[in-house]
This record gives structure tokens, C-alpha cells and sequence, in this order.
């Protein structure tokens, strides 16, 4: 079987300038994805999103795509590379367009958590300049984190991003919006444990052990902190098993619901008092070896990278074959 890797540029464009790590982080996974498909005896090729990419694919006539893409100029376009896919009528790993725009759009996500019943952080949003005023922080407690609405990675989010008073908001809000272009998210701030949830499979998701995040510095995903792997993890998270099994089910209550498939990851707080936030859903998460969280947990329960791979072209052709 013939199968292409779709993977974000790995040249100089705007996507890699603003986030240096993105380049090795594509080039990386890329590399592992391929060697884990030539394992399992497809035959592969690799094109990078583009203007040239449905050409591309047309000349190379994969039988599946495995789409890695985590953007094209920024991260946002991840739901552009997969409308694109879409057009091909070829099978693809992950979501749709709808559930990588629902999903990468922290705003929507949240909207779509509200009405499955899914805990969130109370939040507004600034569509623009206009927006700016006493509305922003309206029925938020502080402190409150602004940061961009439809950016991942932690891009945009620094030590200064959680502010304790309106005129803070106002303040990076208007940053944001200068550096990164709306919308911005401002929610309130869930100071607790961290937690992180991998989902795989198809047709349905299934909860892989919880991880916990714990910081060397600060008390949160900073940019800095995500490029440097700054973090300790613990998996599975020493939590009661009662309490693992809540944060599983939320998160795939709220991954299926944003339209995830074949693998997601999806962050979680805890309050001092115990109460989980799902802070967002990864539609296309990490998977690159040695760093990102979802290979990480896989192995906790002996799933290879290989393994991994497999389920997610396996989700493709069960798609193809009309087996939901």
C-alpha cells in the first residue's frame, strides 16, 4: 500500500520563523513516522503542505495520507492543510477541517465543552481593537490568562501572560493582538496540578494513563518552557484511581465532541480543591520521539511508535471502508 506523509514546511516560512522549534520538531517526527511505515512495508513518500501540495499528491497516488502538518504559514492552518486533504477523497489520519478549526480555536472548543458538560475555565474573547474595554475581563475572577485563541505549541504565552488586575488584561490582550492577530482568550487562571491525557484509536478514542506535568520553573506551558522540555512528568500520575478515571472520561467526552480522531491529547487542571478544568484539546498532537507527551505515555503501556503509526493508518482505512 502506497502512503504519503504530509508534513508543515520544513524550510525558511513564516510558521518556522516564529517558532524556531517547529522546523526540528516536523523534521524529527517526519523521519519517525517513515521509518515506523517502512516497518510496516508500505510503500512511502513525504510531501510538505503547500500551494503545490494537491498536485503534488495527485502525481504521487497514495492510497492514504498521514497527515502530520501543523501548519503551513502559522499554526492555525492546520485546518487548512486538512480541507485541503479533504479534497483529494484519499483517507487521511485525524480530524476533519471541522474538528482541527473547532479544536485549534480554544474559544470554540470551550463553547462546544460547555454544552457536552465538560468543566472549563469561565473565558472572553477579544475579536479585535474594539474590544479592548470593560467587557474583556467581565465575570472573570483573577488572576485571569490572556493569551492567543487560536495558536499552539504555547506560542504566545509568556511568564507575563497571567495578569492579577483589568488593566493587566487590557494590557497583553493588546499585545497579543499586535503580535499575533485575533482572536484572544482570557480566562480565568487555574493555579493546581497539570494533566495531560492521550486518546487513540478508531472508532473510538480510548484514554491512555494520565500524565501529570510538573514545572521545573514557573507554573505553566510558557513557550520557553515547552521548547526546553523544561518539565518533570510522572506516568501514570500518582492520583486515586477514582480520579484518573474522571479525568479519562473527560477527556474523551471532550475530545469527541470537538471532532477528534485516531489520537488527541487534551490538558487538564486541577484545583487545590479538586475540582478538573479542561484547559484545551490537541487535535493534532506531538509525536515527536523523546519529546512530545503522547509517544511518551504510549510506552508507559508498551505501545510502540510503530504501534502508534499503525493505529493511526488503520483509523484511515476503517474510515475508507466505511466501518464507524
Amino acid at each position: 500500500m502506497r502512503v504519503c506523509v504530509i508534513t508543515a514546511p520544513t524550510g525558511d516560512c513564516p510558521l518556522n520563523r516564529y517558532d524556531p522549534h517547529a522546523r526540528e520538531q516536523t523534521s524529527r517526527t517526519r523521519d519517525a513516522v517513515v521509518k515506523s511505515l517502512k516497518e510496516l512495508s508500505y510503500e512511502v513518500s513525504v510531501i510538505e503542505a503547500g500551494p503545490s501540495m494537491l498536485l503534488d499528491i495527485e502525481s504521487t497516488k497514495p492510497e492514504v495520507l498521514v497527515n502530520l502538518a501543523t501548519g503551513y504559514r502559522s499554526k492555525r492552518d492546520q485546518a487548512n492543510v486538512a480541507a485541503m486533504l479533504e479534497l483529494t477523497d484519499i483517507p487521511f489520519t485525524g480530524p476533519t477541517a471541522h474538528g482541527h478549526i473547532v479544536g485549534l480555536h480554544k474559544h470554540l472548543a470551550k463553547m462546544v465543552m460547555n454544552t457536552v458538560g465538560v468543566p472549563t475555565p469561565p473565558f472572553r474573547v477579544a475579536f479585535g481593537e474594539g474590544d479592548l474595554n470593560d467587557g474583556l475581563t467581565q465575570g472573570l475572577k483573577f488572576p485571569v490568562i490572556v493569551k492567543p485563541a487560536a495558536e499552539g505549541s504555547s506560542v504566545g504565552i509568556t511568564t507575563d501572560s497571567v495578569v492579577a488586575d483589568h488593566s493587566g488584561a487590557l494590557r497583553v490582550a493588546s499585545e497579543v493582538l499586535r503580535d499575533f492577530g485575533p482572536p484572544v482568550l482570557v480566562e480565568e487562571f487555574i493555579s493546581g496540578r497539570e494533566f495531560t491525557v492521550a486518546l487513540l484509536g478508531y472508532p473510538r478514542l480510548k484514554a491512555l494513563p494520565v500524565e501529570e506535568i510538573i514545572f521545573k520553573e514557573g507554573t505553566m506551558y510558557t513557550y520557553g518552557v515547552k521548547a526546553r522540555d523544561n518539565v518533570t512528568v510522572r506516568c501514570p500520575a500518582d492520583i486515586p484511581g477514582d480520579l484518573a478515571a474522571s479525568l479519562q472520561a473527560m477527556a474523551v467526552r471532550a475530545a469527541s465532541a470537538v471532532g477528534c480522531r485516531d489520537a488527541a491529547r487534551v490538558d487538564i487542571r486541577l484545583t487545590g480543591d479538586g475540582v478538573p478544568y479542561v484547559l484545551e484539546v490537541n487535535t493534532l498532537p506531538g509525536m515527536m520521539p523523546d519529546y512530545s507527551e503522547f509517544p511518551r505515555i504510549a510506552a508507559e503501556v508498551g505501545i510502540s511508535y510503530t504501534e502508534i503509526v499503525k493505529t493511526l493508518v488503520d483509523g484511515a482505512i476503517k474510515r475508507a471502508a466505511g466501518d464507524d
